[in-house]
């Protein structure tokens, strides 16, 4: 027993950080700097405050803030400028009961200042921020000031390694022209702005592009600022590097450079899927990585830092160990003989999407082909999924406990908050650990902020939260400045905000899903807890709550409605075999209660598609960009691919959506089985998909969309409780949640999500145990 402690301890010690170390990272900018930064920030909430910033307040490697009010000003000494700001939301949250979140700031600042006197020291070196999927699900249509109040909540937030909004493709496609692909070339490569995430990876070219020079000019400006801005408050932004993947046209360029193909990805055409895999020892790879990252950090320096991610949810033939170890080599090779003080920063998602491709000699290989402590492993699900056992804490690299949580940018209530209050903090104390760091790595934001709340917490809370009643009824007072509506959410931390399960959550509810007969919906929680916390917030009391309250209030309303479409989809199922009478009565009542989810949506702009179209448009310079880029909007949220490669993926539960698509494309559906019915004919449901293609989805892609009429959010939210709140002849959903084993040491591959929920074509659940074979 004791040699195996000493084996587990002598792994942990071996670990070398000297690469990853915050005090060299972030001190790239002067004190005096990171302080003025830290102060712009602060003081846009705040004149009566004093900012100091010392690298000499560092402890163990991570930051620190003090806080003390002396003579009625709050005074913040910290070791960067984004541990004064994050000492200073600490301190809002905490001793003014305020919140400044990504769509909610309620400030609640009193002119005598709360007495404090308090150190906080980091859990950990790193807390880490965005997934290589945010760009493109919520970051799309931003321009500089969109990033710039984005940088802001990060530093609120202690954020201090993050993904840099980096011009890419400008970069690229001036080291194109320089190696010979024409203009043509390049056009038919880069997609268009919505899927430019998947092109980065090598799963897709050329679709919903050409990308036009405006849009390369905004990018440009987006980088500029925001690595800038990152770098004053000592933030440590990470610039990509070249993965491997290249266009298609190289093989004219250069015929006699060994090209590999990329396996079709999520049933794109050749038309559109997929590039080119330059051999890793084929001498161009480090000449292409080497431009890249001259291109992309000329005039900005750099964090040191570098992301790849060459096997996204792809094969490449010919698949080997030897093939991904000899890549491994070659992008870090790559990124060391530009700087010789990089670090790899790697998602895990390779891993998880399919275990099949990746036995664990094959995994080890690929981790160990970097030098130890030169890849920074992020562990992309770790709430669900977690890797770091089965991959024996990643063979000795260090890694980032991340929280994803959300894919496609969907909508819907949900969380595994008794998950991210407990594993982090078990995870970061085992003896044999090299968890450096915690992260949030959502594909899309702007959801469910009460559960990203409490897991950044996690990275200064030195144990978990005791009571998460009581610590959600202190986040609601945050958010509302109001202390009644702890009961309600009691009742969404009882129901919605408790799933532990292995089920693939992916926001695809039955509402938002394409039009079939074999849907299964189910649930993690039943529906009276989800009830209460409807009846709790639709209180009088709770009309003096402000902030955030209203937006919330549509969420529970929506969450309920939803619900309880699911329950009427089940009913439908059922009474397409009775009478038509019926079969047709059914059917307006679920019709009828997405007519009602449009109206509660349609009371607050956060659940509407405004911003999202509009800012597509906004981006156009010229009469050509304008549909364009409204195409790339309109199809990322719907078809996602000229042929609904992966349709609903992204889905959003936005007003307009359920006006002009959602519901259109159920009453097409569904008028069509009644008609079949009626005539007393078989109902072809793979025909009438193809109606709902032709007739619904891809003419939504050109309809002119216009405002919905607003009424007000309490009075609809009123009228829906009484009217949906209590509804006969309907069950609750089924519990079906497989479950984990006790020490969550379980995972389901990701493969095949298109068909998960069906009653159909169900892909076998694939289960990988730390003690599974090679």
């Amino acid at each position: 027993m004791y040699i195996y402690l000493l084996c587990l301890l002598s792994s942990t010690l071996a670990l070398d950080l000297n690469y990853l170390d915050p005090v060299k990272l972030q001190t790239k900018t002067s004190p005096d700097t990171q302080k003025a930064a830290a102060e712009a920030i602060i003081r846009k909430y705040l004149s009566n405050v004093s900012v100091f910033i010392s690298p000499v307040l560092f402890v163990n490697n991570k930051d620190v803030f003090v806080l003390r009010t002396v003579n009625g000003q709050l005074q913040i000494r910290a070791s960067t400028g984004v541990a004064a700001v994050w000492g200073f939301n600490y301190y809002l949250k905490k001793y003014c009961k305020s919140q400044v979140g990504w769509q909610v700031r309620q400030l609640n600042i009193p002119d005598s200042l709360p007495e404090v006197d308090e150190t906080v020291v980091a859990n950990d070196r790193f807390r880490y921020y965005q997934n290589v999927c945010t760009a493109s699900y919520s970051f799309t249509w931003w321009k500089p000031a969109d990033w710039s109040d984005h940088v802001e909540w990060m530093a609120m937030n202690g954020i201090n390694l993050a993904l840099a909004p980096i011009a890419q493709e400008a970069a690229w496609a001036s080291i194109y022209k320089e190696m010979g692909m024409t203009e043509d070339e390049i056009n038919q490569h880069f997609t268009g702005p919505s899927f430019l995430s998947w092109l980065r990876m090598g799963n897709v070219h050329g679709w919903g592009g050409p990308l036009l020079e405006s849009w390369h000019n905004v990018q440009k400006d987006n980088q500029e600022q925001v690595v800038n801005q990152m770098f004053s408050l000592g933030m440590i932004p990470v610039f990509p590097a070249f993965n491997g993947h290249v266009p298609r046209a190289f093989s004219r360029i250069y015929p006699n450079a060994t090209l590999y193909p990329v396996g079709t990805w999520n049933n794109f055409s050749d038309d559109f899927c997929c590039n080119s895999f330059l051999s890793p020892v084929d001498p161009l790879f480090k000449t292409i990585g080497n431009m890249f990252l001259k291109k992309v950090t000329q005039g900005l320096g750099t964090g040191n830092i570098y992301t790849a991610d060459p096997f996204n949810e792809i094969k490449i033939e010919p698949w080997s160990t030897m093939l991904v170890e000899q890549t491994g080599m070659s992008i870090f090779n790559t990124l060391r003989e530009f700087d010789e003080n990089a670090v790899w920063l790697v998602q895990n998602w390779m891993f998880v999407h399919n275990p099949l491709l990746w036995p664990l000699k094959r995994v080890e290989t690929f981790l160990t082909s970097v030098p130890n402590g030169r890849m920074l492993v992020l562990d992309l699900q770790s709430e669900q999924w977690p890797q770091y056992d089965l991959y024996k804490m990643y063979y000795g690299q260090p890694f980032i406990w991340c929280m994803l949580h959300n894919f496609g940018g969907t909508l819907g209530m949900f969380g595994s908050v008794d998950i991210i209050n407990k594993e982090v903090y078990e995870a970061r104390k085992r003896i044999n650990t090299t968890m450096i760091g915690m992260g949030l790595t959502p594909e899309g934001i702007n959801q469910n902020y009460v559960v990203y709340d409490l897991m950044l917490e996690s990275a200064w809370r030195e144990a978990p939260v005791a009571d998460l009643n009581q610590w959600v009824a202190d986040y609601a007072e945050r958010r509302y400045v109001c202390n009644s509506t702890a009961t309600a959410w009691r009742y969404l931390f009882k129901s919605v905000y408790n799933f532990n399960g292995l089920n693939k959550i992916r926001g695809k509810y039955v509402v938002t899903r394409r039009p079939s007969f074999k849907i299964r919906p189910w649930a993690w929680y039943k529906s009276n807890d989800l009830l209460n916390a409807f009846k709790n917030f639709i209180t009088p009391i709770n009309r003096n709550c402000q902030g955030g309250f209203e937006h919330d209030l549509v969420d529970v309303a929506r969450q309920v409605l939803q619900y309880r479409a699911d329950q009427l989809y089940l009913n439908v199922l059922n009474d397409r075999f009775t009478n038509t009478w019926t079969f047709n009565s059914t059917i307006n009542r679920f019709l009828d209660i997405m007519s009602d989810m449009e109206k509660i949506l349609a009371t607050n702009s956060d659940f509407t598609m405004y911003d999202w179209i509009n800012n597509a448009k906004n981006f156009a310079y010229n009469t050509e960009s304008p549909y364009s880029y409204d195409l790339n909007a309109r199809n990322q949220i719907t078809l996602w691919g000229p042929n609904g490669e992966i349709t609903d993926y992204a889905c959003k539960q936005w007003a307009e959506m359920f006006h002009y698509y959602y519901k259109p494309r159920w009453a097409t559906f569904l008028q069509i089985a009644l008609d079949s019915k009626l005539r007393n004919e078989s109902f072809d449901e793979r025909s009438a998909q193809r109606v709902v293609r032709y007739s619904v989805e891809e003419p939504f892609l050109r309809t002119e969309i216009s405002t919905l009429p607003r009424e007000n959010t309490w009075n609809t939210a009123f009228y829906i409780y009484e009217k949906w709140a209590y509804v006969s002849d309907v069950d609750d959903l089924p519990l079906n949640v497989i479950k984990r084993d006790s020490d969550m040491k379980t995972t389901l591959a990701d493969v095949d999500d298109e068909t998960d929920g069906l009653m159909e074509n169900t892909p076998s659940v694939v289960l990988w145990h730390s003690t599974t074979p090679t």
